[in-house]
């Protein structure tokens, strides 16, 4: 029903931006078997783009879909040229994964709870969650990463419960993380701090270290064998090991610019990011001088200085000193980098706005995140590790965007799984209290 209701809602789309990547790079795929977002239809080098992940599913589609198939990238040269009914069958497909999202965390909740009730609510947080779902119909991997995200909630759940230890469960869990990974790369730090973690625990817990530690290594061997051979043949291209092409820079500069706001601006954030209402209330309450900064649109505003600004700061570093494009980004990034490490209570005070713009992807936001920071907190006193780590890919999700980017709110669609895994877990919890309360 969730998938009929949002196919039903399909409707005509011009590709633009990270679109344009990734069917491009799903066409050289299928095309060519090489991998390129040149938004081109002649035969390309291997390069690198984006992460791959939503390219090659994109590539399959086109395979078993003769419409799709045919979609060429020199037509989105020009609105217009590309049919709209070609992106029928992946517009259906990111209907589906939004079901199949629904699906996989009703199936986790049900499996930490043994209970339907809490299980539904999690799915149903997940499937009538409008505000997250409404741009399903862009050809954006969104929907897979969101589906991606509870499928490795869900492995890992099914590897930590199993007794004795399953050395195969783990490497599921970590092939599940890789392939999230290749479609949002920053879940390569997340799995990072999971190893540090593991480490850790294996260090300092002997008693615990029997079984961490075959886990850990089953787990990061089956995620680091096809990230590290995609980084391989990354180096091979550039002679830089990357996993992506280098956007780092930018969202750190688009990140870095909210440093520089007045108090007035700092307080006008929380309202101007405010869903709905909050920048038609912003103008009315602050000067034109505090909000026009805001508009994404806005000449010299944050969002030109940080994107566009990025780019003449590299190429004036190039004509100046003389510097490749590698060279240049490198030593602009280390600028970024230091002028964020001088000013550590600015970029934390500013990380506040920065997180609350965030969240309001999600609809039901006002009641989810209280519950879930109740549930967290809660998890950890008790010392599940399970429901921390599992909770804690949200966490990372809410927090590291805010960190190291402009935190648009499309980047925080993969941390609504976890809040809705703790809704669920809350009624679970709710249903416990109830129920040792009426026993005599």
């Amino acid at each position: 029903m969730a998938i009929l209701g949002y196919g039903l809602t399909i409707r005509p789309i011009q590709p633009t931006a990270d679109s344009i990547s990734y069917l491009s790079g799903a066409h050289h795929l299928r095309a060519q078997g090489v991998y390129s977002g040149e938004p081109t239809d002649a035969v390309v080098s291997p390069a690198i783009g984006r992460e791959p992940g939503y390219s090659v599913l994109l590539a399959g589609l086109m395979v078993v879909d003769p419409a799709f198939g045919a979609f060429r990238p020199s037509c989105l040269q020009q609105a217009g040229l590309c049919e709209s009914r070609l992106y029928r069958t992946p517009q259906w497909v990111n209907a589906g994964l939004i079901g199949a999202a629904g699906f996989t965390l009703f199936a986790l909740v049900h499996r930490l709870t043994g209970r339907r009730l809490p299980a539904l609510l999690s799915a149903l947080y997940l499937l009538a969650n409008v505000q997250m779902n409404k741009g399903f119909y862009d050809i954006i991997s969104d929907p897979l990463a969101v589906w991606l995200t509870t499928l490795t909630m869900w492995l890992a759940a099914w590897a930590w419960q199993r007794r004795p230890l399953s050395l195969w469960r783990w490497a599921c869990f970590g092939l599940g993380l890789a392939a999230l990974a290749f479609t949002k790369a920053i879940f390569l730090y997340f799995a990072l701090l999971a190893f540090t973690v593991g480490l850790g625990v294996c260090l300092f817990h002997r008693e615990r270290r029997r079984a961490v530690f075959p886990a850990l290594i089953a787990a990061t061997l089956a995620f680091a064998i096809p990230t590290g051979g995609w980084v391989a043949r990354n180096a091979a291209l550039i002679g830089v090991p990357v996993f992506t092409d280098l956007r780092s820079g930018i969202a750190l500069s688009t990140r870095e610019v909210f440093n520089h706001m007045s108090a007035e601006q700092y307080g006008a954030a929380f309202v101007y990011w405010t869903r709905g209402f909050g920048d038609g209330l912003a103008r009315r309450l602050f000067s034109a001088e505090v909000i026009a900064p805001f508009d994404l649109a806005q000449p010299g505003g944050f969002y030109d200085v940080g994107q566009n600004g990025y780019g003449h700061r590299l190429a004036a570093l190039e004509h100046a000193e003389g510097l490749d494009e590698i060279a240049a980004v490198k030593r602009l990034d280390r600028q970024l980098i230091t002028a964020i490490l001088e000013r550590p209570l600015t970029h934390i005070a500013t990380t506040l706005p920065v997180f609350y713009r965030g969240i309001w992807v999600d609809e039901f936001i006002v009641i989810g995140l209280p519950i879930f920071v109740i549930i967290l907190i809660a998890a950890i006193r008790r010392r599940d590790g399970l429901i921390v780590g599992l909770l804690g890919l949200g966490a990372f999700n809410l927090l590291f965007y805010a960190l190291i980017s402009l935190n648009i709110t499309r980047y925080q669609m993969t941390a609504v799984p976890a809040i809705a895994l703790a809704c669920g877990l809350a009624l679970h919890r709710y249903i416990e209290t109830r129920r040792s309360s009426l026993q005599p």
